[in-house]
């Protein structure tokens, strides 16, 4: 038979009839979109390996608090002593709640996730007051404990800087609720923001705490960026949205430590500061 028969069919033909063929178009897809489930479900693992290792840092850091009622230096600062608490309770919460999240994600009940979700708003609201007013209410009354983090006044600038920061990365997480590659990284990010305190006096970290110019911002940016190198080893991905909100944090923590040494600063809080 010649080629331009009917009855012919080339061999080329009969190979994109094969099963082979189909292999080859269908199975290349396929596989595209098993690593891509893969990395989603490595991205998800994440935040829950995160969050667990912030609630180890917040149990350690704070384990005086927990088990003794009182500070790791000693007693609490008298005239605070409810609103002191009550911050630790609330920012505990929130690093419990964070962990709760992450594991509905990662096991697949996003509703149940949404459900609970304004309840993160609730206590990120109530971070950002109390925090706002113990930071200068401690300072007013006990100066001296924060003689190795700066000085009270620099340190006050920090703490401030802080929880604007916090409510900041969180009003961007809830504003994109919806779309998790942003959600996700800003919740984490104003979490790690919150963990100055814990990992501040967290055994074998503290020292880093008292070290300048970043005092209490030093464990807080390296424990961020060792959160990035381990999340784009498990997801082999670049999150670039966390990374917009770790430069947000470093440029935020030079400008609280520059701001705080400034004699401008200095006369605003002179009159309120010992």
């Amino acid at each position: 038979m010649l080629p331009n028969t009917p009855f012919y069919r080339s061999p080329i033909s009969v190979w994109e009839g094969s099963d082979m063929a189909n292999t080859m178009t269908v199975g290349t897809p396929a596989s595209a979109a098993k690593i891509t489930e893969g990395r989603i479900n490595a991205d998800r693992l994440f935040y829950v390996v995160a969050a667990g290792m912030m609630l180890i840092f917040t149990a350690g850091g704070f384990r005086h608090f927990y088990l003794h009622g009182r500070a790791p230096w000693g007693d609490m600062t008298n005239q605070i002593v409810p609103l002191i608490v009550a911050h630790g309770l609330a920012m505990s919460g929130w690093v419990i709640l964070f962990l709760v999240q992450s594991i509905l994600i990662l096991t697949g009940r996003r509703r149940l996730h949404m459900v609970i979700g304004p309840l993160g708003g609730v206590l990120a609201a109530a971070i950002v007051i109390l925090g706002s007013t113990v930071a200068p209410l401690s300072v007013r009354f006990s100066p001296q404990i924060y003689a190795s983090l700066g000085g009270p006044r620099p340190f006050l600038a920090m703490m401030f800087v802080q929880m604007l920061s916090f409510g900041t990365l969180v009003g961007i997480g809830v504003v994109y609720r919806r779309r998790p590659e942003i959600h996700r990284p800003m919740m984490l990010l104003a979490t790690i923001v919150i963990q100055s305190g814990a990992l501040g006096r967290f055994p074998y970290i503290e020292n880093l705490a008292a070290f300048p110019p970043l005092y209490v911002w030093g464990p807080v940016l390296l424990f961020g960026g060792l959160l990035f190198a381990l999340q784009w080893g498990m997801s082999r991905t670049l999150n670039r949205w966390y990374l917009m909100g770790y430069a947000g944090m470093v440029i935020a923590s030079f400008m609280s430590v520059a701001v705080g040494h400034t004699a401008l600063w200095d006369r605003m809080v002179s009159s309120f500061v010992p």
